[in-house]
């Protein structure tokens, strides 16, 4: 009889073991595209504001030369169309396409979106009413030489 204690007890060590291990492994790799997800959407969330803050993708330089800030907005749409949900996707897809009808177009609902999925991700909650974004230009006022 004892003999059988002891072996029950080892095969319900060994399989509590095998549960506890699964469940853990399922936990980690979702936890890590929980990561991934969320760090690429903030990336997206970043070039976005940045844009709407600059109000122009393409411009010059004070040299001349074209400065195309394009292409990190682009790279943003695809990242939310790979990363984001469906209401995200969509909410990229007007985007999109106002910029390529208009020339240009307001991408505030998709930000917010944005702002939204990855703080609740974050275990946070999300700010209320509109946020203000802040940019500082340089104006030199010393006389031209």
């Amino acid at each position: 009889m004892d003999l059988l204690q002891v072996i029950v007890g080892v095969v319900l060590a060994i399989l509590g073991w095998v549960i506890g291990h699964r469940f853990t492994s399922a936990r980690d790799v979702k936890n890590s595209q929980r990561s991934i997800r969320v760090a690429a959407l903030a990336e997206a969330y970043k070039v976005l504001v940045r844009s709407g803050i600059d109000g122009v993708m393409v411009k010059r330089d004070a040299g001349g030369a074209v400065v195309n800030g394009a292409k990190p907005v682009e790279d943003a749409i695809a990242l939310v169309h790979l990363y984001g949900t469906q209401e995200q996707s969509t909410l990229a897809s007007n985007y999109a396409t106002q910029i390529s009808t208009e020339g240009g177009g307001d991408a505030t609902e998709l930000v917010n979106a944005l702002r939204k999925d990855i703080r609740e991700n974050l275990g946070g909650y999300d700010v209320e009413g509109q946020p203000r974004y802040l940019r500082v230009t340089y104006q030199d006022t010393r006389p031209s030489k």
